[in-house]
């Protein structure tokens, strides 16, 4: 796998966190996880941006980002807050991951740009 994959991946389990936090943020009201919630969500932005100068396509990167933290963020609907899948939810959620490691596999193509 091309490291540039980890920028990414990393950039979608950050925004995962984040979704918890603002999740944990009661519409807004606490501010520690609110702040929390937007900083991190700067950050995994910049995660994925830091995929994307390394060489990464902008659609697939865009796609496993995005799916990294929709499992993510699902998981931790289950474990954090109590809620459960039913066993479709959790087919859904096998297909979404299998579609992340497709586009991981896919785009992993060398590119002219130099890593570094």
């Amino acid at each position: 796998m091309n490291t540039a994959w980890y920028w990414v991946i990393a950039g979608g389990i950050v925004e995962a966190i984040y979704t918890t936090f603002m999740g944990l943020a009661d519409g807004m009201t606490d501010l520690v996880y609110a702040g929390l919630g937007f900083g991190l969500s700067i950050v995994g932005t910049l995660l994925l941006n830091g995929g994307l100068r390394r060489g990464l396509p902008m659609g697939a990167s865009y796609a496993v980002w995005v799916g990294v933290g929709v499992v993510g963020a699902a998981v931790a609907d289950i474990v954090v807050f109590s809620n459960g899948l039913d066993v479709l939810g959790y087919l859904f959620l096998a297909i979404t991951m299998g579609g992340i490691v497709g586009l991981n596999l896919k785009s992993d193509r060398p590119s002219d740009k130099v890593e570094s």
